[in-house]
């Protein structure tokens, strides 16, 4: 009876794996052009994945190596370009030093017919050891080294120019797609990229963090979603790295497919909700004569212009603000534009997700206060003048990334505004304050009122 775990060797590497992994390999394959084949994600949908998968990359591959930072701090180190209060300095440059890497990973995966050289590899690394140790970026180690908690000894120093050399020789054909996206061909590339080049171990710090990124340029190349091993996953993921020594990848070749996996989910969730999203857009299209639709749509663009008049009142005041008071800091978040058949849905009383419009974060010091602009129904005191109004919501505590709404605060130091709607025919804004009045007004003091508002509740005490 033929062995069911025969072992299948991976042409022109030193590497095998038991064919019991083929099948899960052929799955996911298969799940990838299957989506492929579906169509494109909107622009929208592909960039709130990409931050999405960003920061979780950053986050996990910096704490397989120790970094203490958590993922909401790994956030605001990359995001929004803080310096962290508390927290290791090296731990918060390695951060932002990921992050540039992952977007040259990304441009290195764009041009999928150009092969990933040796060159590619150092710059990498520069990039994740720039401004900690400048002396050895993108510079091979000349010094023999050791791998905590390992037995495996890598290559003495004088022997890695000629690894990397064959190793590189192999890459810049793997790195090209040759059988099309989606192949078991290129995911088993891009497990061979990361554990031959952990293997050698060229450099003296940053092997691990590299040849993850190696691993998802692969990847990409093949039109996978990219692999996330996390902090939970690291012990498996090094039992299996030190398995792999002996050229057998099949517990890695396992572990990367449960990655795979869970990033998949993720594309496919987000293409099911985009569908949904079109079909439910359809069938409100449809409940329309044409003639109430071109009138919806007319009293839709005056309701924007409206909207992104006061959206660019705030960002500007913020920017003057920030010219004015070296002592702090105002950052200004835009989320885009309210889509037509989200406010149409939230006319029509439907929910609508993601109807966040803008963020303002004012710091000073130690303080810092956190405010979200987002859409939505109407209170009871603006139902008649507005069919969607755009609500004020601050994030409690601080740091937790939660908003609550602040009609819904009790605590003494709330600004007064807290939802804003716009009066078409009369074309003007109309505003509820916290004790439940109603008042017009030109978006400048309206804005005026609210930024010395929160200055002096926050900041001035």
């Amino acid at each position: 009876m033929e062995n069911q775990q025969r072992v299948i060797e991976i042409n022109g590497t030193p590497y095998c794996y038991e064919s019991s992994q083929y099948e899960a390999i052929r799955d996911i394959a298969d799940r990838v052009k299957e989506l492929r084949s579906l169509g494109r994600l909107t622009s929208e949908v592909l960039n709130t994945i990409r931050q999405y998968f960003r920061i979780k990359n950053v986050y996990h591959s910096n704490a397989i190596e120790g970094n203490v930072l958590n993922v909401g701090e790994t956030r605001q180190v990359v995001e929004m370009g803080l310096t962290l209060t508390g927290k290791p300095l090296k731990d918060q440059a390695e951060a932002k030093n990921l992050a540039h890497a992952i977007d040259f990973l990304e441009d290195l995966a764009s041009n999928p017919d150009s092969p990933i050289t040796a060159v590619d590899i150092r710059q990498i690394h520069a990039l994740v050891l720039r401004g900690i140790d400048d002396e050895n970026a993108g510079k091979y180690r000349s010094v023999p080294v050791e791998i905590s908690g390992s037995d495996y000894k890598p290559p003495p120093p004088e022997s890695i120019p000629a690894q990397m050399e064959e190793f590189s020789n192999w890459l810049n054909g793997a790195s090209i797609p040759k059988n099309g996206l989606g192949s078991p061909e290129g995911f088993l590339n891009a497990a061979v990229a990361h554990t031959w080049f952990v293997y050698i171990h060229p450099f003296i710090d940053g092997n691990g963090r590299v040849a993850r990124l190696l691993m998802n340029l692969v990847l990409m190349r093949y039109g996978y979603p990219i692999a996330i091993i996390t902090r939970e996953d690291r012990l498996r993921y090094y039992d299996a790295l030190e398995i792999s020594q002996a050229s057998d990848l099949t517990p890695f070749i396992s572990l990367v497919v449960g990655c795979v996996h869970e990033s998949l989910e993720e594309y496919e969730r987000a293409g099911k909700e985009q569908q949904e999203r079109a079909e439910w857009a359809q069938s409100l299209a449809d409940r329309f004569a044409a003639k109430e639709l071109t009138k919806a749509r007319n009293e839709y663009e005056v309701w924007k212009s409206a909207m992104d008049l006061l959206k660019s009142y705030f960002r500007q005041t913020a920017e003057l603000l920030n010219q004015s008071t070296p002592a702090g800091k105002l950052y200004f978040k835009d989320f885009g534009e309210l889509e037509f058949e989200k406010y149409m849905g939230l006319r029509m009383g439907e929910s609508a997700k993601q109807t966040w419009f803008f963020r303002i974060d004012f710091r000073s010091g130690n303080k810092s206060a956190r405010y979200l602009f987002f859409f939505g129904y109407p209170g009871h005191l603006l139902r008649e003048d507005a069919d969607v109004t755009l609500h004020v919501s601050r994030e409690e505590p601080a740091g937790s990334f939660h908003y609550e709404k602040l009609d819904q605060l009790n605590f003494p130091n709330v600004p007064n505004l807290v939802e804003v709607g716009y009066k078409s025919k009369a074309e003007e804004f109309v505003v509820r304050e916290r004790q439940n009045t109603k008042k017009t007004g030109k978006i400048e003091a309206i804005g005026r009122h609210f930024f010395e508002e929160v200055i002096e509740m926050h900041f001035q005490n």
